[in-house]
C-alpha cells in the first residue's frame, strides 16, 4: 500500500509540474511579461491546490504507513478533506469544464487528464481501500471541517477577480472558472451563486458519503486465529 501512495503521490507530482512548465513555455510565447504573476494565477487554481494537497498527504500517508503509525481522528479527517476536494475537481471539470476549447498550446492533455481524472480516482480509492483510517461519525460538523478550506479558496477567487487582470487573455478581471465568472455569466453573480450552491451541496453528500464509508472494511484484519501449539505449555 505505501508504494502505490508513493507512485500516486509521484504520477501526480510530475503532472503538475509538467503543465507548469508548458503554462510558462506558452505565456512566454503569447507575450506575457509577468511569469511570477500567472505562476500566482497558476498557483490559485483549485486543481492544482486540491491535486498539490493530495500529493502532500500521500507522501505523509507513505511514512505513516512505513512506520506503523496508528491513524486518528484528525490524520482521517485529513484525508477525507483532500478526497473530497480531488473527487469535487474531478466533477466539476468533468462536468462543467470538459470539452471548452483551449488556447493552443496551454493544456498538456496527459497532464490534465492525471489531475482531472486518473489522480482523483486513484486517490478516492485510496481512501476506500487504505487500512490507515478509523470511524468517523457521519456529522454536519464533519462538513464544516471539510469544506473550511475550500470556502476559504472561494472568498480569496472571486474577492481577488475583480482588482486582477489576465495577462493571458487581456481580461479586465480575473477568475481560473468561467462559472465563477460574473462578466461572462449569463446572470452575473446570480450565477455564480447557483453554482457556488450547486458544489457546496455536492461537497456535503460526498463528505457524508465518505464518512459513512468509514463504516466498511475493504482490507482484511489482522488475523487471530491460532497455530496448532500457541498458548499450550510445555
Amino acid at each position: 500500500m505505501a508504494s502505490a501512495r508513493a507512485a500516486v503521490a509521484t504520477l501526480i507530482a510530475l503532472a503538475l509540474a509538467a503543465q507548469y512548465g508548458q503554462s510558462v513555455v506558452f505565456w512566454h510565447h503569447i507575450g506575457v511579461t509577468s511569469i511570477p504573476g500567472k505562476t500566482l494565477d497558476f498557483a490559485l487554481f483549485f486543481t492544482e491546490d486540491s491535486n498539490a494537497a493530495a500529493v502532500v498527504v500521500l507522501v505523509v500517508g507513505v511514512v505513516r504507513l512505513a512506520l506503523a503509525v496508528r491513524p486518528t481522528t484528525a490524520w482521517t479527517t485529513t484525508r477525507l478533506a483532500v478526497t473530497v476536494c480531488v473527487v469535487m475537481t474531478a466533477v466539476a471539470d468533468n462536468v462543467l469544464l470538459r470539452g471548452l476549447p483551449h488556447p493552443d498550446g496551454s493544456v498538456l492533455p496527459w497532464a490534465d487528464d492525471v489531475v482531472h481524472i486518473v489522480g482523483p480516482a486513484l486517490v478516492l480509492l485510496d481512501w476506500l481501500v487504505a487500512p490507515d483510517r478509523v470511524r468517523l461519525p457521519v456529522r454536519l460538523r464533519t462538513v464544516g471541517l471539510v469544506a473550511a478550506a475550500p470556502v476559504v479558496w472561494l472568498v480569496v477567487t472571486l474577492t481577488r477577480g475583480p482588482f486582477t487582470g489576465d495577462q493571458a487573455s487581456d481580461a479586465v478581471h480575473y477568475y481560473p472558472y468561467g462559472f465563477l465568472d460574473p462578466d461572462t455569466s449569463r446572470y452575473g453573480y446570480a450565477s455564480v451563486a447557483a453554482y457556488v450552491l450547486a458544489l457546496l451541496l455536492f461537497l456535503t453528500l460526498t463528505t457524508l458519503a465518505l464518512c459513512w464509508s468509514t463504516r466498511l472494511r475493504w482490507h482484511p484484519r489482522p488475523s487471530t486465529s491460532r497455530r496448532p501449539g500457541d498458548g499450550v505449555r510445555e
